[in-house]
């Protein structure tokens, strides 16, 4: 009886002192890359092999030269963001994950491949709730990019010298939310959406883009809140995609437009948005029905305020276009168009409206002057049209409208 309670003795004490599958690079599900602990890995790729679906894997500075693939649902977190660097060796993808609930964070990720799809950070398709954040993606192809992408979290990061395509790319994903990033020197398209909704990009920093700084293509239900963008071709731009709302941006710096919606683009709004000193015009719409703009600053772009052509049954409420160097608003082959108190005044030509074969609802404006539009520009400015027109303008308010 003494030599078995002995034997359980021990084997008790032995679990203790040395418990079972411990090992001594890990921690309670924690593996540990770099530094100076005993047994702790030397490649990123090697604790994600060995990692179970919830481990924690933990990076310490340095730079990995290494092409990563995430297949289990981990976390991994660079302990910091400048000094711990994945560096791609333009092969492939630097980080490609193919599993749900991956959370990346803290890395610099640079030099991914140059050709094809490859990424700094590469999303499986069908892939749900994955998170990057606090990274910064450089030097790459593209930045983020994937396929049937639901859920994701991409945010606190920066992305610059995206030098083939765009900072951050996802096709036919639904449900994803951006938001706080940084995105600049793009070779095409800040953030570019295609064939998704219910996608929200929120107050995000966009510069120097070839072409746009944020792109949805038949897109619908999207959110674009608090975003500033500069110093790009246009600063947005829609193409076949509805029901989406642009909230509190600001665009400045475009070679061309502010904002640009393509044929097919109906029952957006723009709202609270102040777009100012863009080369072309603040607002541009093609054949487009049925969107609102309000509440919005339109002001010193170098042609109109808003041009719009072939597009009928939009509303213009309670905008300043104001200081635009050539109309403040240009109709042309429009029908039903309603501009109603609004302060349209300063413009270069003269002209607060223009209207181009077009009949628009131009009542209770402010057009700089008490004497409404009928000083033709002496005094304020004025209205002009052309061919089969109409523009009704009276009454007309004396005084700036507030809102």
């Amino acid at each position: 009886m003494k030599g078995i309670i002995f034997v359980v003795t021990l084997l008790f004490l032995t679990q203790i002192i040395f418990p079972y599958n411990i090992e001594s690079h890990s921690l309670n599900n924690t593996l540990y890359v770099g530094g100076s602990g005993p047994g702790n890995y030397s490649s990123i790729q090697a604790a994600i092999d060995d990692a179970k679906d919830g481990y924690t894997i933990i990076v310490y500075p340095g730079t990995y030269n290494e092409n990563i693939i995430v297949t289990k649902q981990l976390t991994i977190i660079g302990k910091d963001r400048d000094a711990t660097v994945i560096d791609g060796g333009m092969k492939s993808d630097v980080v490609l994950i193919t599993a749900d609930n991956v959370k990346i964070q803290g890395f610099t990720i640079t030099n991914s491949g140059d050709i094809d799809n490859y990424a700094g950070i590469r999303i499986h398709n069908y892939t749900y709730y994955c998170e990057i954040s606090d990274c910064s993606i450089l030097n790459s192809n593209r930045g983020v990019f994937g396929y049937y992408i639901y859920h994701a979290t991409i945010k606190n990061c920066t992305i610059s010298n995206i030098y083939r395509k765009s900072g951050v790319a996802l096709y036919y994903s639904n449900h994803n939310c951006i938001w706080n990033l940084t995105i600049n020197d793009i070779n095409w398209t800040g953030i570019y959406f295609y064939g998704g909704k219910y996608n929200t990009i929120k107050k995000c920093n966009i510069s120097n883009c070839g072409a746009y700084g944020i792109t949805l293509d038949y897109s619908d239900y999207c959110i674009v809140s608090d975003c500033e963008i500069k110093n790009s071709l246009n600063g947005i731009k829609l193409a076949k995609s509805n029901y989406n709302e642009f909230l509190g941006n600001v665009i400045t710096g475009s070679v061309g437009s502010g904002i640009v919606f393509y044929v097919g683009s109906n029952e957006n709004t723009i709202s609270s948005c102040y777009l100012y000193k863009n080369g072309y015009n603040g607002i541009y719409m093609r054949r487009c029905r049925n969107n609102w703009i309000e509440k919005n600053r339109i002001e010193e772009n170098n042609r109109s305020g808003i041009y719009m052509e072939s597009s009928n049954a939009n509303t213009i409420s309670r905008c300043n276009i104001i200081k635009n160097r050539q109309c403040g608003v240009y109709l042309k082959r429009c029908l039903e168009i309603i501009v109603n108190y609004s302060n349209i005044y300063d413009s270069g030509f003269g002209i607060g409206i223009f209207a181009n074969e077009s009949y628009c609802d131009a009542r209770y404006n402010y057009w700089g002057t008490i004497f409404g539009p009928l000083t033709f520009g002496l005094l304020g400015d004025g209205i002009a049209w052309v061919g089969d027109a109409n523009i009704k303008f009276f009454p007309w308010s004396i005084f700036k409208n507030q809102w």
